[in-house]
């Protein structure tokens, strides 16, 4: 049946919504992407009945969901019993997880005889270990509440991962993967298992992002909550909608738009700009720490993968060990290439983001294919 097969794959993210129908043998049959249009869910439901009726027909449906919990660390078919357990995650992240459940509704009612299967973001980040989970909290708590690094990007993660073995031969034993799109992570892996990520118990944690904070010292959200009064809820918001590029340069979370005002005089988009890539050279240098050394080093996401700028000043941060850039690769435009010179001692990659494919796979997986 899975030679036969057609899956709707469905990613909605925090800002857009995203789908691609694709063959059992991963050809791409037909897309679309588009921003919400508004936050309100009736309008969102409506774009996303719209976005089913182009997509038809499929006989499955696999749902990118990026929290799983503690509970699912593998995808899983979706039926009365998981879609209430995806409910109840949803305050670990219910601006993400929100738009899942009503991806998975809106399927149900519109094509409620399709199978579905929700894969995990969190799920490739299961292998990390208890010292590299856990935070310095009371132990009692994390036990109590489930306080831990859960991880995200896993399936981008998990396919970049994948094609690095493809376009070297073999997993490299220890690579490190930069997901570079509106939300940032920076991933360890180790004989292709992730064994530390800067993402944690929220999307929120590691790198500044195009309107994420990214960590902050939680001495200064004490600080914010007790002498500033700053509400719980503006505080959220501000956190996760106008902070990282966006609240730093005042100008956009689109890396584009700050360049362009930095290059133009903008102190403030400079000043972003500096700041961004700051993060991200700090955790790739933490990460070669943790592995104790690193093979090849790969960039992906939006800004990873057409960013020719982002990865020269982020590469700087490996030269020491033997990292050089070949100047003369362009950007690859979607195709994966790696743009290290041949004298480098860690290879680069530019690996383009196909969530999509590691998706198929889970579901064909599921379906017995």
């Amino acid at each position: 049946m899975a030679e036969l097969m057609h899956v709707l794959v469905i990613n909605t993210g925090s800002s857009s919504l995203k789908w691609t129908r694709l063959a059992a043998d991963k050809r791409i049959l037909a897309g679309g992407s588009e921003p919400w249009r508004a936050e309100d869910r009736a309008t969102r439901a409506g774009q996303l009945r719209a976005a089913l009726e182009q997509a038809a027909p499929f006989d499955m449906v696999g749902h990118r969901v990026v929290h799983g919990g503690m509970r699912f660390q593998r995808a899983v078919a979706i039926d009365a019993s998981v879609r209430e357990a995806l409910a109840e995650l949803s305050a670990l992240d219910p601006e993400h997880m929100q738009a899942s459940l009503m991806a998975i509704d809106a399927v149900t009612a519109s094509f409620p005889a399709v199978p579905q299967v929700a894969a995990f973001d969190t799920a490739f980040h299961a292998t990390l270990t208890e010292a590299s989970a856990g935070y310095g909290l009371p132990h009692e708590w994390s036990e109590r509440w489930g306080l831990r690094r859960f991880g995200f990007h896993g399936l981008s993660v998990d396919y970049a991962v994948e094609r690095a073995g493809e376009l070297l031969g073999a997993i490299p034993q220890h690579l490190i993967v930069c997901h570079l799109g509106s939300g940032c992570s920076v991933t360890a892996v180790e004989d292709g298992r992730s064994v530390d990520t800067t993402m944690g118990f929220s999307p929120l944690e590691g790198l500044m992002m195009a309107t994420r904070s990214g960590s902050i010292d939680p001495g200064l959200l004490l600080y914010l909550q007790e002498q500033c009064h700053v509400g719980i809820a503006e505080l959220r918001e501000t956190l996760t909608k106008r902070s990282g590029l966006l609240g730093v340069s005042g100008i956009s979370g689109d890396l584009r738009q700050v360049l362009e005002a930095a290059d133009g005089g903008s102190a403030r988009a400079r000043l972003a700009y500096e700041r961004f890539v700051l993060s991200i050279r700090r955790s790739v240098g933490a990460m070669a720490g943790v592995l104790g050394g690193v093979d090849a080093l790969v960039f992906t996401g939006g800004i990873g993968e057409n960013s020719a700028r982002i990865r020269r000043d982020c590469v700087s941060a490996l030269r020491f060990a033997g990292l050089e850039l070949n100047e003369t690769v362009k950007a690859p435009g979607g195709g994966d290439e790696d743009i290290a010179t041949t004298e480098s001692r860690v290879r680069c990659l530019v690996v383009r983001a196909r969530e999509d494919l590691t998706i198929l796979k889970h579901v064909l997986g599921l379906a017995g294919g």
